[in-house]
């Protein structure tokens, strides 16, 4: 018990170390904990503080406020062409409609996402229409659906199936 006090009073008096100030002689300024002939004692005060700067809300932040407030349009968007079960014999190319009301909300900057099997054909775009190429033969499953900004889906079409006829080969 004896020891454990006088390491507590010994440990004490290392945190109260001294800080000294020296020049050398190229004229650096030194502090050091080291007591020398031409150093000088430095008493500290008080610990130094900080105070954060005040962070006014930007413009930028604002907008995204206002992004949240508008309403989210009540779309209907459906398919227009190809139309369910459309067969089409050795195409090159497949256009597709959609038809959608109300037209996109720029303000949100709402798209149109199209999708074919459910895979995503393209980026979402503004247009209504698109065209496939290189189709392979068999059915396939085409949707539409308007996206947020952040690729959010907002409304989807009914998806539509259509099939792709190639000749064989053998015929």
């Amino acid at each position: 018990m004896k020891y454990g006090l006088l390491l507590i009073l010994l440990i004490g008096s290392i945190a109260q170390a001294q800080v000294y100030r020296t020049v050398d002689k190229d004229g650096n300024v030194v502090f050091t904990d080291v007591a020398d002939d031409n150093a000088e004692e430095v008493i500290i005060d008080i610990a130094p503080s900080y105070t954060p700067p005040v962070i006014v809300p930007t413009l930028e932040a604002e907008e995204e406020t206002e992004d949240k407030v508008i309403a989210i349009p009540k779309y209907k968007v459906s398919i227009t062409a190809p139309a369910q079960n459309e067969s089409f014999q050795n195409p090159e190319t497949v256009s597709v409609t959609a038809n959608l009301l109300p037209e996109l909300n720029a303000i949100r900057a709402d798209k149109l996402l199209f999708k074919l099997d459910g895979k995503p054909v393209g980026k979402p775009q503004s247009a209504t229409s698109i065209t496939l190429t290189e189709l392979e033969r068999g059915s396939h499953i085409l949707l539409v659906s308007v996206v947020d900004k952040t690729g959010k889906v907002i409304k989807s079409s009914k998806s539509v199936l259509f099939h792709v006829h190639r000749r064989s080969v053998a015929q």
